[in-house]
């Protein structure tokens, strides 16, 4: 820019030029442009802020305007429970993240742990985690499983039932472990019609003595295999002693 168009300029053009001059050649610089507020929002329960804040401490230290939020976030949801997360500049000094927690309520197949929204997720040490549901079957139908369990839980908890594990075979039958121990063959078809039918029933098999399988995958009826029974469990009991016939694990449909 030559003598004369300085000349020419006005004051106010002056030192806006000056100002942005300024901004854009030390815009870079940590020094100048540093962040010196963290906040860590959401509700945690499995995460802490100290590890938030330590997963996003190298970006921060790049300063407010090279930052990169994406990086920061990924780094935040690397950690072990984070479901999600959203890191957003605050002016002119600070960095606020969000985070989203795992709620873990089922267990898949061997390791991997299932959130309430039917996320699939995997945390090391979580093996011997208590309470969860267990849900089995190929990875493919996963889906379909969390479904089914959402499903069928609502019928059976209404019935003060409780599931203790689904499982989907690779041939499409289905198969529920209740609490209780009770196994419940569904087959591939009518489940919620067979469940129906099993908690029309539940309050008498209750009854019975030994009661390890229902088998529901018949039109209009069930089969129920029971333990062997110690013949002095039966004297109390006032039963017969009897010889229990070999449950056959044929595949009705």
């Amino acid at each position: 820019m030559n003598r004369g168009l300085w000349m020419l300029m006005t004051p106010t053009a002056l030192a806006v030029l000056a100002a942005a001059v300024w901004m854009f050649g030390g815009w870079q610089d940590p020094e100048r442009w540093p962040i010196n507020w963290l906040d860590v929002e959401g509700q945690l329960e499995r995460t802490t802020s100290a590890q938030v804040r330590a997963a996003v401490a190298a970006e921060a230290r790049r300063g407010f305007f090279v930052i990169d939020v994406d990086q920061a976030r990924q780094a935040v949801e690397d950690l072990p429970w984070v479901a999600g997360a959203t890191v957003s500049r605050e002016w002119p000094d600070a960095l606020t993240v969000e985070v989203r927690e795992h709620h873990p309520v089922a267990r898949w197949n061997e390791s991997a742990l299932v959130s309430r929204e039917g996320e699939v997720f995997e945390v090391a040490g979580t093996v011997g985690m208590q309470g969860l549901v267990q849900l089995r079957g190929p990875d493919a139908r996963r889906a379909d499983v969390f479904e089914t369990w959402q499903t069928l839980t609502r019928s059976m908890h209404a019935a003060g039932v409780e599931i203790a594990r689904v499982e989907l075979n690779r041939r499409g039958a289905w198969t529920l472990v209740l609490d209780t121990g009770w196994e419940l063959l569904l087959g591939r078809e009518q489940l919620e019609l067979r469940v129906d039918r099993f908690l029309a029933v539940q309050g008498r098999l209750a009854q019975l003595p030994g009661v390890r399988r229902i088998d529901l995958r018949y039109p209009n009826g069930l089969a129920v295999s029971r333990r062997e029974i110690p013949n002095s469990e039966l004297a109390v009991r006032g039963e017969t002693p009897r010889r229990t016939a070999p449950h056959r694990d044929e595949d009705h449909g």
